[in-house]
């Protein structure tokens, strides 16, 4: 029987996560206020509408949120979505998640907590874009960057340029001339196709490559790709809302951060609570401005105020003007795959950052752990091998796995081991694969 699952705000977060999630065997209702937005679910979504307040118990009711395995309040207010939590609740759903803009709910000093409303997990748009953006900046040569195992594994995406020694050779090729320095390519974007490569793939300009490796070995992986590590120390961040304002807090002590922002009233409010951040007040899209604040000089420039077109318009510009690195955040889904087309280095959304982590905790389960990558249209499946089971009979060369499957690392007692077709699975390691439009329970099989 599929998991029932009700969703409370038809907007950017609700609209995506409902489109991926109807990919699948789940039972789907949307439910949002706004006639626009639920004609746009109900014409283009395999899925049931309500038109309707969420936070009224008339409403969760025609919704059957009674019978709900997994409540969710992804509205842009957080007080609707605290409301309606709390009645869902009260109704019997299941499992509840909040999108809650605020963060002054996970302080210490917070007079009210989430589980009062009975929520069960909270995400944090912001706060999920703080952590890729910083990600960005500790590894700048790279245009994605994704941790697992606390951070001791990462997988990096790196765009291939003309200059790359790289080209035109295999990628067996490439990792038996580098068998000094473990990785492993889990995926590749050419022309702007996603697909999981072989062996005999040849790299060519423009490909993105995705690899993986220890965190400690990843500047020097990304040289072998072509692009130097590069530390960055001076950043300029447009935009003093709640994303600005978290990255200048954080950095501020170990970089030169300068926070440029067009609203003079708030410029002035900011500036005395970052200390060591130089709070400038102007327009991110003049020019002149930007030449006058020394644009050539930056290391890193990010782009991250409430208008996504500004965002775009002033990447170009910075980049244009000599900024080394850019990183613009983007609320729609529909500009992500252009902006690296036209010069963009990395591209961030919180919208996809909140779907990304609310598919996380509905896939996962006690016997695997599944992290969606909606940009790069793949999931990393980590499963545990069990005694007797296919896996541990093998060598990995030796395991018929489907086409779209790669294994990326293996967490052993004794450490973690970057795969390769001679690796071998002992009975209760931990196992990171990475699938592309494959189920994880035809890969279950092998693990059990």
């Amino acid at each position: 029987m599929s998991l029932k699952i009700v969703i409370i705000g038809a907007g950017e977060v609700g609209f995506n996560l409902a489109k991926e999630l109807s990919r699948e065997d789940y039972d789907i209702t949307v439910v949002d206020i706004n006639p626009k937005k639920i004609k746009r679910a109900s014409e283009t979504l395999d899925v049931s509408t309500l038109e309707g307040n969420g936070a009224s118990p008339f409403i969760l009711r025609q919704a059957q949120v009674d019978s709900t395995d997994i409540f969710l309040a992804l509205t842009r207010i957080d007080e609707v979505n605290l409301v309606a939590c709390r009645m869902a609740k009260e109704l019997g759903a299941k499992t509840i998640i909040a999108r809650l803009r605020s963060t002054d709910y996970a302080s210490r000093q917070a007079m009210i907590e989430p589980s009062q409303f009975g929520i069960d997990e909270v995400i944090h748009p912001e706060l999920a874009v703080v952590g890729e953006v910083e990600r960005l900046l500790r590894q700048s040569s790279a245009i994605d960057v994704k941790e697992f195992e606390d951070g001791r594994l990462q997988l990096v995406g790196v765009r291939l340029e003309a200059s790359s020694p790289l080209l035109q050779r295999t990628i067996e090729d490439v990792s038996n001339s580098n068998q000094g320095l473990p990785h492993k390519v889990v995926a590749l974007n050419h022309e702007g196709i996603n697909f999981i490569p072989k062996g005999d793939t040849t790299y060519q300009v423009g490909d993105i490559v995705y690899v993986m490796g220890e965190a400690q070995q990843v500047p020097k992986i990304v040289t072998m790709l072509g692009k130097p590590h590069r530390e960055v120390s001076k950043v300029m961040i447009l935009g003093a809302g709640k994303i600005g304002r978290r990255l200048a807090s954080r950095f501020q002590d170990e970089m030169d951060i300068k926070l440029v922002e067009a609203n003079k009233a708030k410029a002035w409010e900011v500036a005395p609570t970052l200390v060591n951040t130089l709070v400038l007040h102007g327009d991110g899209t003049d020019i002149d401005f930007l030449i006058s604040e020394n644009i050539d000089e930056m290391d890193s420039f990010v782009a991250v105020t409430e208008d996504e077109q500004t965002n775009l318009l002033t990447g170009l510009l910075a980049k244009q003007l000599g900024a080394e690195h850019v990183i613009v955040h983007l609320s729609t889904t529909s500009y992500l795959p252009i902006a690296r087309r036209i010069g963009i280095d990395a591209a961030i959304s919180k919208n996809m950052a909140t779907v990304e982590a609310i598919l996380r905790r509905i896939k996962s389960s006690h016997d695997r752990a599944v992290s969606p990558f909606e940009d790069v249209e793949m999931e990393a499946v980590e499963l545990v091998a069990e005694e007797g089971s296919k896996v541990t009979k093998k060598s990995l060369k030796e395991i018929n796995f489907p086409a779209d499957v790669v294994l990326g690392a293996i967490m052993k007692t004794s450490g973690i081991e970057i795969a390769s077709g001679d690796s071998s699975i002992e009975p209760g390691d931990r196992v990171l694969l990475f699938m592309q439009n494959v189920e994880v329970d035809k890969i279950l099989k092998y693990f059990t």
